[in-house]
């Protein structure tokens, strides 16, 4: 693949999809439909959702840990705190999410968007990330420490607060992003940055490497 290419989530539903209104433990569920539904509370632990569609549902305290999620839209799910701590999501489009805690660390993504989606605290730390982007989304903490990163681009979005600590990554586009704040710039290897996000870093990177600043 080019440098600088992020693939495509590829996703195809099937037609009629299936209506469900809850989830369980270890449920297995290929070809489903949540709609305006409220979830808030269940537990699906190593769940497996696939080819399947969620639609204006609300998923506050929602755990999904060690879930798998394949072939997936969510649109306009609404949480304030979701687990999803090593879940694994290949070929997802999230859409107009309000999520205020996401707690994906350890999780695995793989061809994953996240699109027109408010974002707070965005915990993916040891989470490994391959082909993941974040189209016009406002992000208050993103957080990638001892991550691996691999063609990951943020487009028109707003991140307060970027942590990168001994994250691992490779093609990162974030030129697309207003960053407020970066933690450890000390791991930006592999991150492209436009001049203006760079004279925001110049006195970071000026202090991390030992260049004292002074005018005449």
């Amino acid at each position: 693949m080019p440098h600088g290419s992020v693939a495509e989530p590829v996703i195809d539903l099937p037609e009629p999809l299936a209506p469900l209104d809850r989830i369980e433990p270890n449920g297995d569920h290929d070809g489903v439909r949540l709609a305006s539904v409220d979830l808030g509370g269940q537990r699906g632990y190593d769940l497996r959702l696939t080819a399947s569609q969620l639609t204006d549902v609300a998923m506050d305290g929602v755990v999904l840990s060690g879930a798998l999620l394949a072939e997936c839209e969510l649109e306009r799910v609404d949480a304030a705190d979701l687990d999803m701590v090593d879940a694994r999501l290949r070929d997802v489009v999230v859409t107009g999410a309000r999520i205020g805690g996401l707690q994906a660390h350890g999780a695995d993504l793989t061809r994953v968007v996240f699109r027109s989606s408010r974002l707070g605290y965005v915990n993916l730390r040891s989470a490994t990330l391959t082909d993941v982007s974040f189209e016009g989304c406002a992000v208050a903490d993103l957080d990638v420490a001892d991550a691996t990163l691999r063609r990951i681009a943020l487009r028109d979005c707003t991140v307060e607060h970027f942590s990168c600590q001994h994250a691992d990554m490779d093609d990162v586009d974030l030129t697309g992003a207003r960053i407020g704040a970066v933690t450890d710039v000390a791991h930006l290897r592999g991150a492209a940055f436009n001049t203006a996000q760079l004279a925001m870093l110049a006195p970071l990177l000026a202090d991390h490497v030992g260049i004292t600043v002074r005018d005449a």
